[in-house]
């Protein structure tokens, strides 16, 4: 079996290993006992992709008592889908080695089929000054 294969039943013995319910799990977590029998068995299809992901599995690994960087850094290795984090290392690790990265997030994984994130070569936003003013504005209005 491979480690991808290992990971969730991995999980699932060391939480018994502990004594902790997933009904205890999931009320800790707000996320339901289904989803966690899911997530135990490595059946990711009605999982959250991303963030909610990774927030998800971070919480599972605390409500254990294990290490929480650990499990998200295995869990987004081992499962990339849906990983923001995963195209810009493996740009990085291509040009490390002279390597032309062919690799792209699938737009049928991201809300509504739309890449809404930044360009990495895009120039950073711009603050609206408008906004620094208002609380000069609301002082001035309500001052007694």
């Amino acid at each position: 079996m491979s480690e991808r294969d290992t990971f969730g039943p991995r999980l699932r013995r060391e939480r018994e290993r502990r004594g902790i319910s997933l009904d205890t799990i999931a009320s800790l977590t707000n996320v339901s006992v289904e989803l966690w029998q899911g997530f135990e068995s490595n059946d990711f299809s009605r999982w959250p992709k991303g963030l909610f992901a990774r927030a998800f599995v971070r919480d599972y690994a605390r409500a254990v008592g294990l290490d929480a960087n650990e499990v998200v850094d295995d869990f987004c290795r081992l499962f990339p889908v849906g990983d923001r984090r995963a195209l810009p290392t493996i740009r990085e690790q291509a040009k490390l080695i002279g390597h032309e990265a062919t690799a792209a997030d699938d737009p049928k994984l991201m809300p509504g089929g739309v890449d809404r994130r930044a360009s990495p070569d895009a120039p950073p936003p711009q603050p609206v000054v408008g906004l620094r003013l208002v609380p000069r504005i609301f002082r001035a209005i309500f001052h007694t």
